[in-house]
């Protein structure tokens, strides 16, 4: 899993903020996307993510690592990291696991994240 160099980013209380220098574009995180992204900057792999982000979110280890391998998915949409490193076992964990990626990208990302109501 690789950060692309071109890809800035800003830890805030509220999350984080990417900057793509070289798109020229910006992309806000709330806290556990930027959770997520501060693991990878510090080189971890989806597993031990998941093994972090499952106990603190009350959630299993497989629902967690779902839930990571569509964040990387977008950022890897968004070419923020290397998809050539990244590997998408995904798995069938049944429905989508609620608490952990609701919202990755903040509010302002997609019209679907603004149709989201606050949990």
């Amino acid at each position: 899993m690789k950060i692309l160099d071109h890809v800035r980013s800003t830890i805030t209380q509220d999350g984080a903020v990417l900057m793509d220098i070289r798109g020229g574009q910006m992309l806000t995180l709330n806290l556990t996307g930027s959770m997520i992204w501060q693991h990878l900057a510090d080189g971890q792999s989806p597993e031990q993510i998941a093994e972090t982000l499952s106990p603190r979110f009350g959630i299993s280890r497989e629902q967690a690592l779902e839930d990571i391998h569509e964040f990387l998915g977008q950022l890897e949409a968004q070419r923020l990291i290397d998809p050539s490193e990244t590997a998408n076992p995904r798995s069938n964990v049944g429905p989508k696991p609620t608490g952990l990626s609701c919202n990755l990208f903040g509010e302002h990302s997609s019209p679907a994240a603004q149709n989201r109501s606050p949990k």
